[in-house]
């Protein structure tokens, strides 16, 4: 494996005001500000333990996210983010992003988050329609959506990502590109599009499983899906990630550490790590995470440690990294492994997905289209 010396911290703050009806990420409601500041000491007692286990790293990427990360009081996250840089070598032009919500985000929490060195800010629109936002159980409206993003601007935050959602039950195609339109007259520096994933045991589920709802057709997803791409292309914006697109230069820098096979440490309860060839999740019960910090021990889930094969770990590098527009190369994958790609796959690929996945010099990639079928094609590397 590629030894580089580069790290991504990514902080989880499981809290929410209320569990949105899709979602089935590791987060629960609570808005009280007790639990929240202690926790956030507790994420301080985790970064000087691993501080410890690895002094060395130069940190160039940061990501605070959830949950709700705006929840917490503008004091809490100078604390934690004190605290980073006091037991990590952070670099002087590290990206660090904070997620918000348009209803908890306030000019106070903006101002404390820039002054700790806060530079980027990701906001959770998914919609600039209130039937879509009340289908989808936020506790925002359009207005609060757009109120939202100009007091960041006013702020000074000059790095914003807006996540918007689609194939939402409901949602008609007109509804969609309105979003888009909305976003786009923004103009933030970068916006995430992603189709919604239906996830047992969430209320979306339950709804569409009982007949309250209607799933989006496949046919619709994709039609939303490049509708909204051939729009943010003509705004300037390029594709650079099947849910990602940006003004040049303004690439999610801590994202692209996940896709390109690089090395992250997670932080807080049911975080995940890849780091020194291993990869692992801290304990997702807060009583377990908790006792072993006040034990000053990392909380990692024993039963989570996995060391792969280096075949699989090949699969990763190839499934991750085709999710970006400039897909794969093969001289890293060389550097990386020892061994060419296409000693160890089948070039058949190629010519079963004819006009999906292309080979170009040293660049193996997804097509627009490619990214439509993306699972099954990555799954043949896999």
């Amino acid at each position: 494996m590629m030894k580089t010396n580069s790290l991504g911290l990514y902080l989880h703050i499981p809290f929410c005001e209320r569990k949105c009806s899709y979602c089935d990420f590791l987060s629960f409601k609570c808005a009280q500000k007790q639990p929240l500041s202690e926790y956030a000491v507790a994420l301080c007692e985790e970064i000087k333990i691993l501080g410890e286990t690895w002094p060395y790293r130069l940190v160039e990427t940061v990501f605070i996210g959830g949950g709700t990360p705006s929840l917490l009081e503008g004091e809490d996250i100078k604390r934690i983010m004190s605290c980073i840089r006091e037991n990590f070598n952070v670099a002087e032009d590290a990206e660090i992003t904070i997620e918000g919500n348009p209803n908890s985000l306030d000019d106070r929490k903006l101002n404390a988050y820039l002054e700790t060195g806060i530079n980027r800010l990701s906001i959770g629109i998914q919609s600039f329609d209130n039937s879509v936002l009340s289908v989808l159980g936020r506790l925002h409206d359009k207005n609060q959506a757009t109120s939202a993003y100009q007091k960041a601007r006013r702020a000074g935050f000059r790095n914003i990502n807006l996540d918007l959602m689609f194939a939402i039950p409901g949602q008609s195609l007109k509804k969609w590109i309105d979003s888009v339109k909305a976003a786009v007259f923004l103009k933030p520096e970068h916006i995430s599009m992603y189709s919604l994933t239906l996830e047992e045991g969430t209320e979306m589920y339950d709804r569409i499983k009982s007949g309250q709802l209607t799933e989006t057709t496949e046919i619709l997803d994709r039609e939303m899906y490049h509708q909204a791409l051939e729009l943010l292309k003509k705004e300037g914006y390029e594709h650079y990630e099947i849910s990602n697109c940006a003004l040049p230069g303004r690439e999610g820098r801590h994202n692209m550490k996940y896709w390109s096979y690089e090395e992250y440490l997670g932080i807080g309860l049911g975080a995940s790590s890849f780091i020194g060839g291993v990869r692992y999740r801290n304990v997702e019960n807060m009583l377990d995470y908790l006792k072993c910090i006040k034990a000053h021990k990392a909380p990692i889930d024993a039963g989570s440690v996995e060391n792969y094969t280096e075949r699989d770990e090949m699969g990763i590098f190839i499934f991750t990294g085709l999710r970006k527009q400039s897909g794969i190369s093969l001289e890293r994958f060389r550097r990386t492994f020892g061994r060419d790609l296409f000693d160890v796959f089948d070039d058949s690929v190629l010519k079963r997905n004819k006009g999906l996945i292309v080979l170009e010099g040293d660049r193996l990639y997804l097509t627009e289209y490619g990214m439509d079928v993306s699972n099954r094609i990555m799954a043949e590397f896999v």
